[in-house]
């Protein structure tokens, strides 16, 4: 079975590139979001009334069978993003935002359920920690066009508490925190240090230590 890593953080973060990172030095596989690419993407920005429900069900979809092939594969791979993030962050946001009824984030929940009720959660999460004027800086030099550029500054921080609340809670997979200030193109040393926690943990297959306790979440 394929081990798969993702790393999850705010829009903009450095999701992206810290996941091509890790996978040029390892030769870990990637597997990327690419919201460009997904049938409802384009629609949803224009109402996201209208278009919310069919988008994020394609999204979970989506990220369900990249999961779906990596674990049938004998593979290790890296996940920008990933399924559980669009369910506890994003899909939660639309729903406090009123994008979603109750009932259609009922759905989104009872097949996020559905499907880590047959596929295991990640075995390591990377939870990328950055402060909201570098990140708000990112955005606005971010090239690639995605929905979070309709975003304003206190959005990105309802979904760092959405991001809180989700690993701060009963997660089963091992976290590494991961904060930076810089570019990540200039945390040589934080990376290698990263890439070693990742290697310590694929080392053991039971996901603890040699002594039987748990991973706690760790910082970089």
């Amino acid at each position: 079975m394929g081990k798969l890593i993702t790393v999850a953080g705010n829009l903009g973060a450095g999701k992206t590139t810290l996941t091509g990172l890790i996978c040029e030095q390892e030769g870990f596989t990637p597997y990327w979001e690419r919201p460009e690419e997904h049938p409802f993407q384009k629609d949803f920005t224009g109402d996201m009334h209208k278009w919310a429900l069919a988008n994020q069900m394609e999204f979970l979809l989506y990220r369900c069978e990249q999961e779906l092939r990596i674990r049938r594969d004998d593979q290790i791979a890296v996940m920008d993003g990933g399924f559980d993030q669009d369910f506890h962050v994003f899909t939660k946001n639309l729903y406090n935002k009123g994008y979603l009824i109750t009932d259609e984030f009922l759905i989104c929940e009872r097949f996020y359920n559905f499907v880590r009720s047959f596929l295991p959660p990640p075995d390591i999460i990377i939870r990328i920690i950055i402060d909201s004027p570098t990140l708000l800086q990112r955005r606005i030099k971010r090239v690639r066009k995605t929905v979070d550029q309709l975003f304003n500054p206190t959005e990105f921080v309802e979904l760092e508490l959405l991001l809180d609340g989700w690993l701060k809670g009963k997660v089963s997979s091992p976290i590494l925190l991961f904060p930076f200030e810089h570019d990540l193109n200039d945390c040589t040393d934080e990376i290698e240090e990263l890439i070693k926690q990742i290697r310590d943990i694929m080392d053991t297959s039971s996901g603890q230590f040699s002594d039987g306790t748990a991973f706690p979440q760790k910082d970089i």
